[in-house]
């Protein structure tokens, strides 16, 4: 059988799914590989190949998303034609190209999941959650351990194995702890339950310690949204979570209380949940903040450009850890206020959907997790970068993807498409594609060459090269 015989007869859809499993299962630590390569730039090849696999499984899906209703084919036509402007007006066409191309190619990569019937990933994904949970926890634990052995208490710092810094743990537990609902309100195989009741215990001692107020925060949000959406599961989660409390408790005094009496240390760490949330320092999130206010008055129409937050006046971080800001400035104000508005029809619509579908289903069950998990990492992404770090970035775009999958998503149901139109859709993935890995060469070898003269602002935030 020639190669392309046998590519004919892979699934696409089911190759990006399986790649994007990969991807939550190994990052970042798989990136200790890479050699010298930051992890944060390691998680960011493995995240272009992923998009890549999206953008092939693309050609298979159809159209994927046809607004029903002339109010959103329009929005959608005037978010197109605004964020293409603002590329086009960027000081830095390159990198906004590259933002606007990696924005693209996730989206592609959330209707890979919405366009997977529900069934199949009600089975493929509660073993992937249970096992990503897991073995985040098992990462940590020896760090814990040789900081006793050092005669040292471990610090929030300390955590994060491979995360080029601890919160981008964090952003990732805003997307990952309210998914492992799933295994446990879903049937699922005894060790996935096992699996899941230790990485979500574990997980929550971890934040406690880790001290990430905007996980906490969006967790919480979570917590009470689920069972007003879930009404006839709210006795069930409430138990789960109460059970899952006393367990992270339990496992908290384990590693972090215990020890310290028993070697007679004392406790000088700083960063816990309780130290950050009863003392509130934001003077430097609110600077942030200002610096993208500057910019949206200063370019209020097409915003300053995309990735371009940081290429003026603030060597100091590369986003404003806060979404909606980062969208108006570097978008402009008209851009991210049809973003919005698309985003909140959407779950408005989504949440109706949901509450139609018979009471106590599994797809009800399923779309209420993912939705809600969607819509927390968004809270999360108001006072972080839970949407621009590699890792927590495609994290969220699965849960967004899974959120409006259905029964029958697939395009099995459709007529099947004009072959013109099937090579026009693989020759505007192939170019999309080859447009971003181009571009993102271009960038990584821009901001990492010995003696860049690129302005230090001007440093993207795609790639880390020690100035991030």
């Amino acid at each position: 059988m020639n190669g392309l015989a046998l590519l004919g007869k892979l699934d696409p859809s089911a190759w990006a799914r399986y790649g994007t499993y990969a991807f939550m299962l190994s990052m970042p630590w798989a990136t200790v590989f890479l050699g010298s390569m930051s992890p944060h730039d390691g998680a960011r090849i493995f995240q272009t190949l992923v998009m890549c696999l999206a953008a092939w499984a693309w050609v298979d899906l159809g159209a994927p998303w046809r607004p029903q209703r002339a109010v959103s084919r329009y929005l959608l036509l005037a978010l197109v034609a605004g964020a293409g402007a603002s590329v086009l007006a960027a000081p830095g066409l390159q990198h906004a190209a590259l933002e606007a191309s990696a924005t693209v190619l996730l989206v592609l990569l959330a209707l890979v999941f919405a366009r997977t019937p529900l069934p199949t990933l009600r089975v493929e994904l509660p073993p992937v959650l249970a096992l990503s949970a897991l073995l985040s926890l098992l990462m940590e634990l020896p760090r814990v351990a040789f900081r006793y052995a050092d005669g040292l208490v471990p610090a929030a710092g300390d955590f994060g194995f491979m995360y080029m810094n601890h919160r981008f743990l964090n952003h990732v537990e805003s997307i990952l702890l309210p998914l492992l609902l799933l295994p446990l309100l879903l049937p699922a195989a005894r060790w996935v339950r096992v699996a899941t009741w230790i990485g979500l215990a574990g997980g929550l001692a971890l934040l406690w310690r880790t001290g990430g107020r905007g996980t906490l925060i969006a967790f919480t949000v979570f917590v009470l949204a689920l069972p007003w959406l879930l009404k006839a599961q709210a006795r069930q989660i409430l138990r789960t979570m109460a059970v899952a409390f006393a367990w992270s408790a339990a496992i908290y005094l384990l590693l972090f209380v215990l020890p310290i009496h028993l070697l007679g240390l004392q406790n000088t760490a700083t960063g816990s949940a309780a130290q950050r949330l009863t003392s509130v320092n934001d003077a430097a999130r609110l600077y942030l903040w200002k610096l993208a206010w500057q910019d949206i008055v200063e370019h209020p129409w097409l915003g300053v450009g995309p990735m371009h937050y940081a290429h003026l006046k603030n060597p100091m971080a590369a986003h404003p850890h806060n979404s909606v800001l980062q969208w108006a400035s570097e978008w402009g104000v008209a851009v991210t206020a049809v973003l919005t508005v698309l985003l909140a029809g959407l779950f408005v619509r989504r949440i109706d959907q949901t509450r139609s579908q018979p009471v106590g289903s599994l797809a009800r069950v399923f779309t209420a997790v993912c939705l809600l998990t969607a819509v927390v990492g968004c809270i999360d992404s108001l006072v972080s970068g839970t949407l621009v770090m590699p890792v927590s970035q495609t994290w969220w775009f699965v849960a967004a993807g899974c959120a409006l999958a259905t029964a029958d998503a697939g395009p099995s149901n459709e007529p099947a498409r004009p072959m013109r139109a099937h090579r026009a859709g693989l020759a505007l993935a192939l170019a999309l594609v080859a447009g971003h890995l181009l571009l993102s060469a271009a960038t990584f070898v821009q901001a990492t060459r010995p003696g860049s003269d690129v302005p230090v602002g001007m440093i993207p935030r795609y790639w880390n090269n020690g100035q991030f």
